[in-house]
Parts: structure tokens; sequence; C-alpha cells
């Protein structure tokens, strides 16, 4: 009798601790999600890569310089000032200060009319400073 006690003990504990963790990585992960409410402090920030680079601005796609719009050079393919480009230092997937690398030290900042917002950056989740430029376009609808 007291053996059954002590394993449901057990196993109310484990379920708590299950519990807890689970509810710590859901905060984790939505750390630097975007909400619709912050797309003004975004708008029209500029994003500046190492070196001082300047790689275009946030903002609806129909501004000039929005990494945005189809016809910026900061939304091409080819600039070597482009996010998109997957062969530039910006773009690509291991670069220390490309936005696609989750592990980038060195992502390029955006700075707002207030100073720097944060960086532009896929991850990693747990850095609340770090805020997706595909979260950011879907959450501000500037497609």
């Amino acid at each position: 009798m007291f053996r059954n006690l002590t394993t449901n003990k057990n196993i109310f504990s484990l379920a708590g601790g299950i519990f807890l963790l689970s509810a710590v990585y859901t905060s984790l992960i939505n750390s630097a999600e975007v909400n619709s409410w912050e797309c003004s402090k975004f708008e029209n920030a500029n994003i500046i890569g190492d070196g001082g680079v300047y790689l275009g601005k946030l903002g609806p796609s129909w501004m000039t310089d929005s990494i945005f719009n189809s016809s910026s050079e900061h939304s091409s393919s080819w600039s070597s000032s482009s996010i998109f480009n997957d062969t530039s230092r910006f773009g690509n997937s291991y670069s220390d200060t490309s936005v696609f690398n989750d592990l980038a030290s060195n992502p390029p900042v955006i700075v707002g009319d207030s100073g720097m917002i944060g960086y532009l950056s896929i991850g990693p989740a747990w850095k609340s400073d770090r805020f997706s430029p595909y979260d950011i376009k879907y959450t501000c609808d500037w497609d």
C-alpha cells in the first residue's frame, strides 16, 4: 500500500515537472514573436549589416527601399546588399553576419527613430531581441 502511494507521488511529481518545462519552453519559443501592435516600431526602420552596410528598410512593399518591395535592390537575389541573396554574407545560411543563420553572432541590426530595436535574424528562438523578416512581413501584412 505504501509502495503505491510513493509511486503515485512520483508520477504526480514527474507530471508537474513536465508541465513546468513545457510552459517555460513555450514562452521561450514565442519570446521574439512579432505582435501586430508592434508594427509601427518596425515601419521605416533601417537594417544595417556588419561594417555599416545599408541593407534597406522594413516597411510595406510599396516603399522604395523596403526589403519586401520586389523591385528594390534590397529584396533581390543578386544584390550584395540584399538579405535575400543566398550567396551574400547577409543572406546565406552559414555566415556569422547572415539573417538566415540562426546561430549568427552578428546579424544585421534593426534601427528605428528611437535607436536600436533588435536584430533581423531567424533565431535562435530564445533570444528575444531577434526578429524574423518573415514574421515581420506577415504579421504587419507588408507583402
